[in-house]
């Protein structure tokens, strides 16, 4: 079989789970297409394992979050030298510096310093979904634009990680209902941890058990949502890390989340999602999932694309109202 790619390839991904989530069907291409070669992913530790177990043929190479990219690239091509061909997934410069260090040839996206540190460089269709970002690089290394619907499969042993979180935490039935309260970036994303805690108490009328999905240093809107629901609720996720959450994810009947990393992952692996949207577009950030129901409020000033509103009510999200969330939830788990 010929290799459609250069033997020795090096993809950077992004830092953000949902953003890296998206930028799976991209790795999976690059990875098939170069199935005859060495193919080396560079990411964050926290999403080490489950790259690992999702592409198991690769070599994944791991630098914190604001490492050094001399050093990351020192790092990558310590075993073998310099790569043939990187392809940036992220638009920050250190990872095109990295990449002009680590790669004879190094393709990404225009911006922060691309025309100087990049063999080539590629506009970003921001009509399209953000999963369509780098069909542009794809494209002109002769391969076919992403599949959307392509999921990753999870190893057996990341689920059943997944299930002995869970128990820890108390839940003890499968199919439990998640929360999850958080964003990464923006408040203005973040539906009202009082609502959350409504909708749990509500659901838990219903004979159902919720459980409160976090990330590390996120208990505090985990605390919010418990004093709200006014019961105490088993909460997950505080101490994982990729592999684990979407071991956790996988093991749920339904998860309700703001646009964030656990409600793309959730998509990812196969449970069905209540996405509550303010700001942002979900034709541009939505979950990937014939099975996850998007909730926006139709307000005219949405999606803006702040951070923060700048009116300063974040009307789009709050006018989005428990009992729909519910309705939509409890259809889900029919």
């Amino acid at each position: 079989m010929h290799n459609a790619l250069p033997s020795r390839l090096i993809v950077d991904l992004p830092n953000w789970v949902g953003d890296q989530v998206m930028a799976l069907p991209t790795v999976h291409r690059l990875v098939k297409a170069n199935e005859l070669g060495e193919t080396t992913l560079h990411a964050r530790p926290e999403a080490g394992r489950f790259l690992a177990g999702v592409f198991p043929e690769v070599r994944v190479v791991l630098s914190p979050r604001k490492a050094s990219p001399i050093h990351s690239a020192r790092r990558l091509c310590r075993d073998g030298g310099r790569f043939e061909l990187g392809v940036t997934l992220r638009n920050a410069s250190r990872a095109k510096i990295c990449l002009w260090l680590a790669a004879r040839k190094a393709v990404g996206s225009h911006g922060n310093g691309a025309g100087l540190l990049l063999t080539n460089c590629y506009s970003v269709d921001r009509r399209r979904h953000q999963v369509h970002d780098a069909d542009p690089i794809l494209e002109d290394l002769g391969l076919q634009g992403v599949d959307p619907s392509w999921k990753p499969k999870l190893p057996l042993e990341i689920v059943e990680e997944g299930a002995r979180c869970l128990r820890r935490a108390g839940v003890s039935h499968e199919g439990a209902v998640g929360v999850a309260p958080t964003t990464a970036l923006g408040e203005a994303k973040r539906w009202p941890a009082a609502h959350y805690g409504e909708l749990a108490r509500s659901i838990l009328d219903r004979g159902l058990e919720v459980v409160v999905v976090i990330g590390p240093g996120e208990g505090a809107f985990a605390t919010a949502v418990q004093e709200a629901a006014g019961r105490p609720l088993p909460v997950v996720g505080g101490d994982v890390d990729v592999a684990g959450l979407a071991g956790v994810l996988a093991r749920l009947s339904v998860l309700v989340g703001n646009d964030s990393g656990p409600i793309h992952l959730a998509a990812a692996v196969g449970t069905p999602g209540v996405a509550i949207f303010g700001p942002t577009d979900p034709c541009r950030t939505g979950p990937l999932s014939d099975t996850h129901v998007v909730l926006r409020s139709g307000l005219e000033c949405a999606p803006c694309g702040d951070l923060r509103c700048r009116l300063g009510h974040t009307a789009c999200l709050h006018q989005i109202d428990v009992a729909t969330v519910r309705r939509k939830v409890l259809e889900s788990v029919a």
